[in-house]
């Protein structure tokens, strides 16, 4: 398959072009990808070696960007349950932020904007340097062989990446208030682990996949679909991080609506 997009007519004719082609194109990888899995042809070299790309360049901006979200979670709260006489729910309030929303939302941030502008920018400046093409002429299948790797490689970071800020973000939390503001550090526990269930934190790592797979389809497809030398990888990258961003964000909506709706809240019936 060639990757170029049919001539527009104008920005609405552009806009269906670009989303035809691109559920199109998802459709493909995940055929590809269950192709590959079931016949044992994953190239799982360049999967590793684009798990530690993109692990390289997003672990440390998460876990930077989690310590301070996570400390200011605390003093929010903190001082909230201080004026309300309800110091020891902190643990209960701190654990739904975190592990419910704010780790997978860091991850979002660092999947679509660090790691899909790395993979956008790969794919865009192996496709104007031709390599894709050459690649096709060969006989080879460009989506097996380059995106299904990032794809998968996106999803196993993401997972991991999830875990460690949500750790992060809970141990900066759970300092802060023992350490700085004094409170008690068996309250927070207990509160913590009593209003914080395991499906809280299988659903963050659920959002995480979600939002990895996205990212780095919207980020492979620009860069496969980049034209104009280095200015249009640029270009492609910008419109990659933008795109990836929306919709990431309406993904984490829908999915937490359904999980509102589908599990039952601590003390609800």
């Amino acid at each position: 398959m060639t990757f170029q997009l049919p001539p527009a007519k104008g920005p609405v004719s552009h806009f269906a072009n670009e989303v035809g082609a691109l559920i199109g194109f998802s459709i493909a990888t995940t055929v590809a990808a269950v192709r590959v899995l079931v016949r044992r042809k994953l190239a799982w070299r360049e999967l590793l070696d684009q798990a530690w790309r993109i692990a390289s360049v997003t672990s440390a901006p998460a876990l930077l960007l989690m310590i301070p979200i996570g400390v200011l979670i605390a003093v929010t709260i903190g001082s909230l349950a201080g004026q309300l006489g309800a110091e020891g729910y902190t643990g209960a309030v701190v654990g739904f932020v975190i592990v419910g929303q704010a780790s997978a939302l860091v991850c979002a941030l660092m999947l679509a904007g660090v790691g899909g502008s790395a993979i956008c920018a790969d794919l865009g400046s192996r496709t104007i340097r031709e390599e894709v093409e050459a690649m096709e002429v060969l006989g080879l299948d460009v989506i097996e062989r380059l995106v299904v790797p990032r794809v998968l490689a996106a999803v196993l970071v993401g997972v991991a990446l999830c875990a460690m800020v949500t750790a992060v973000g809970v141990s900066a939390c759970f300092l802060f208030q023992v350490v700085v503001q004094n409170s008690s550090a068996g309250s927070f526990l207990a509160a913590l682990s009593q209003y914080t269930r395991l499906s809280d934190f299988v659903v963050a790592l659920v959002k995480s996949m979600a939002f990895a797979v996205t990212s780095a389809l919207v980020a492979s497809f620009k860069g496969l679909h980049a034209k104009g030398g280095p200015s249009g990888v640029a270009d492609a990258v910008n419109e990659a991080v933008v795109l990836a961003f929306i919709l990431v964000f309406i993904v984490n909506t829908v999915l937490s609506q359904l999980y509102s709706v589908l599990v039952v809240p601590v003390g609800g019936y």
